[in-house]
C-alpha cells in the first residue's frame, strides 16, 4: 500500500475530506455539516434510537431490524445494529475487508 495524504478543506457548506491513497481519494465527496440539526431534534434522534436498540433487546424487533453481534464470528466485537432498509451482517462480513457469499 502506497502512502496516504490526507487534507481537510473547510467551505461554507461544511468541511470536505481528502484520503489519497496511491491515485484514488478514497474520502471523495465526503461533507461534515456541524449544527444543520437542532438540539431537540439531536435528542429526539438519540431518544428513537435508544428506544429501538431496547426493544431489539427484548425481542421485539426481529432480524435483520435488530442485530447484536456475538460468538466466535464477531471476532470479540460487540455491536449491536439497528436497520431499516440495508442490511449489513456484521458477524459474516468486516468494513474494508472482502467478503465471501453470505446467502
Amino acid at each position: 500500500m502506497g502512502k496516504r495524504k490526507r487534507n481537510s478543506i473547510k467551505s461554507p457548506a461544511g468541511s470536505t475530506f481528502s484520503l489519497v491513497d496511491g491515485k484514488v481519494d478514497i474520502l471523495q465527496g465526503l461533507v461534515m455539516h456541524k449544527e444543520c440539526i437542532s438540539t431537540d431534534f439531536e435528542n429526539e434522534l438519540i431518544s428513537f434510537v435508544q428506544t429501538q436498540c431496547e426493544k431489539g433487546q427484548r425481542g421485539e424487533l426481529r432480524k435483520p431490524i435488530y442485530i447484536k453481534s456475538g460468538g466466535a464470528r464477531s471476532q470479540g466485537n460487540e455491536r449491536e445494529s439497528i436497520m431499516f432498509g440495508g442490511f449489513f451482517d456484521f458477524n459474516r462480513a468486516r468494513p474494508g475487508k472482502v467478503s465471501r457469499n453470505i446467502s
